[in-house]
């Protein structure tokens, strides 16, 4: 049931329209960075897809060298999924991820370690 869940959930994110995408490209990139940084070592993001009209992110990840995706849903806006701030010695912006999306990543990765 639960693959079916998952699998439905993918089919309506990866189909949905471009123009409902609400993270931008270069966001995307930093966000996945800022997972990467936030995850346990066994974990490596790959890929993010978001939805606003579905309220959802799907992150494509590698959890103990088996390919994953886990499902970061009830999302408002991308507060939801990252704070920006500025570096000054850097001179770069810097992505921490919310609270609320390690946690959902959390709980997926640790479903999929059992």
């Amino acid at each position: 049931m639960i693959k079916f869940v998952l699998t439905l959930s993918t089919i309506s994110v990866l189909f949905s329209s471009p123009a409902f995408a609400f993270v931008s490209p270069q966001e995307e990139k930093a966000l996945i960075e800022a997972i990467n940084n936030a995850s346990p070592a066994q974990t490596h993001a790959e890929g993010i897809r978001c939805s606003l009209r579905n309220r959802m992110c799907l992150v494509r990840l590698h959890v103990a060298e088996r390919q994953a995706g886990c499902m970061i849903e009830r999302i408002s806006d991308v507060s939801d999924l990252y704070t920006e701030e500025f570096d000054r010695t850097t001179g770069k912006s810097v992505f921490t991820l919310s609270r609320y999306a390690q946690d959902s990543l959390n709980h997926c990765v640790a479903e999929l370690s059992r």
